[in-house]
């Protein structure tokens, strides 16, 4: 055997001849090898179609050997040899040669397959671990907008589809350190098994079907997550490392969710006790009042109504706003709601009482640029003496059916004017049965729609309630401006309703 024979006989890949008709002519020792064959039984004998499997065939029947009358040749087509060992992935590149026949070169592709599954394992793999990357930014973007524990539960509740489960129950624990179910999706809230008083690992646990997932703080439990697994077709088992990681974001969450809430019971119980302070009584005028909460945060504001006698025969009334929400406003409210009494008194005026206001705000943490419209009602003749200190103008309802702004007696927020500066005011003279609306901007005031519409909007509807009594006419537009599932921050309204001299 030559040099050329030798290397065409030992080459590391098959090596073939084939007529036309895919019949094999020649093959090396290496091919014979794959294919576990004697020369005698596979030259001038079988075609090379019938070496491969069964998909291998139809695609040379069908495909390739078209391709080849056509085109001539193809490359690295990948097939199935149907060797000794079984099925052998190979990669066949076949040419047609100039004096008739096709010459055909066979090699092993088992390396480059399991590069590929490797490869392919490796992906899906990535794409996994991004996935549930994503999950946990997603549930801890979630937990860290959440505002109160009812916000917490909702926003794990809302991530159950991304969790893999179709229903689930939040329990939290109560003031005796019990679970008590708060919340659910996809089921009744309590249906799961009742969760028995335990020490709760730190890890998210599979039992009785479901993926229990505790919800530890810094003082311990506060809460599981009950997860009924996702059970659907393709669906992917609960990855417990994603969920104890969720844990973990929730009790942190939920830790914060108990501070800020009984910082805001102790912030609405402040105000409340303000706002709900007992009215002037007096047979020649009516004050009527409301308080709405803000709808997009637990977190009270520093929005407040007054009134008081300044003697016999004077009415002072006030409505404001301090610049912020929460504890540190409602303090700031208070103060500066009994600053207002204290500095008011009879031949003051408006004007001297925002002026006192101004020098008082600068002592007051958080007070500072707070809006107040205050005013003073003279009960025996009606008239009103008033000035705004960056607050919205009241609105005049007038005894006839007319309604118009007082954009008169305005003046910047407290503690903004110059040194020197003198507080305008105004005065308006009412007629029996003319009645002011003071409000907090809460009610006009929305991020779609500019302030002069809904201020427009005011006009209208006041001038409607004309014919409600008070309280009726304070109900009418609250319900009108404020409707339900409309984010709007916190209001309060003052109706003045003068009758007339006794």
């Amino acid at each position: 055997m030559n040099d050329r024979a030798a290397a065409w006989d030992q080459a590391p890949a098959g090596l073939l001849l084939l007529a036309d008709d895919g019949t094999v002519l020649d093959a090396n020792t290496t091919f014979l090898r794959w294919v576990g064959r004697p020369a005698d039984e596979v030259v001038g004998r079988v075609r090379l179609s019938q070496l491969l499997s069964v998909g291998g065939r139809i695609y040379w029947e069908t495909h390739l050997s078209p391709l080849l009358h056509v085109e001539g040749r193809a490359d690295e087509v990948a097939l199935e040899l149907r060797s000794a060992g079984g099925r052998m992935p190979v990669l066949v590149t076949a040419v047609v040669a100039p004096d008739g026949g096709v010459r055909v070169s066979v090699s092993s592709a088992r390396d480059r397959s399991r590069y590929e599954r490797e490869l392919l394992a490796a992906r899906k793999e990535a794409d996994a671990a991004a996935r549930r990357t994503q999950v946990l930014q997603d549930v801890t973007a979630a937990l860290s907008a959440a505002v109160g524990l009812d916000g917490v539960a909702a926003a794990l509740l809302a991530a159950t589809p991304s969790l893999a489960a179709r229903a689930a129950t939040c329990w939290l624990t109560d003031p005796q350190g019990r679970l008590v179910a708060h919340s659910a999706t996809g089921e009744e809230a309590g249906t799961s098994a009742p969760l028995s008083a335990r020490s709760w690992p730190r890890a998210a646990l599979v039992a009785d079907g479901r993926v229990l997932v505790p919800l530890h703080g810094r003082s311990g439990l506060l809460g599981v997550l009950s997860l009924l697994p996702d059970d659907g077709a393709g669906a992917e088992p609960p990855d417990l490392a994603v969920l104890t990681a969720v844990g973990q974001q929730a009790g942190a969450a939920l830790e914060r969710a108990s501070l800020f809430d009984r910082s805001a019971a102790i912030a609405h119980q402040l105000q409340q006790a303000l706002l709900t302070a007992p009215l002037p009584q007096d047979e020649r005028v009516v004050v009527t009042t409301a308080y709405r909460p803000g709808v997009e945060s637990l977190e009270v504001g520093g929005d407040w109504h007054d009134a008081f006698h300044l003697d016999d025969h004077v009415l002072a009334v006030a409505v404001g706003d301090i610049v912020g929400r929460g504890l540190d406003a409602a303090v700031a409210m208070g103060q500066l709601r009994s600053a207002g009494r204290a500095v008011a008194g009879p031949g003051v005026g408006p004007a001297q009482v925002l002026g006192a206001l101004d020098r008082f705000v600068q002592r007051v943490p958080g007070s500072t640029a707070a809006t107040l419209l205050y005013g003073e009602l003279d009960l025996l003749t009606g008239r009103f003496r008033f000035a705004c200190a960056g607050h919205l103008p009241p609105l005049l309802l007038g005894g006839d059916g007319a309604a118009r702004l007082l954009w008169d007696g305005r003046s910047t927020p407290l503690g903004l004017t110059g040194p020197g500066s003198q507080r305008a005011e105004a005065v308006v003279d009412l007629v029996p049965g003319d009645r002011l609306l003071l409000y907090t901007d809460g009610l006009v005031e929305r991020r779609d729609r500019p302030l002069p519409t809904r201020l427009d909007e005011l006009v209208e509807v006041g001038a409607q309630t004309r014919a409600l009594e008070p309280q009726d006419a304070v109900h009418a537009v609250t319900d009108r401006l404020l409707p339900p599932g409309e984010g709007h921050d916190d209001v309060c309204l003052l109706l003045l309703s003068w009758l007339g001299p006794a």
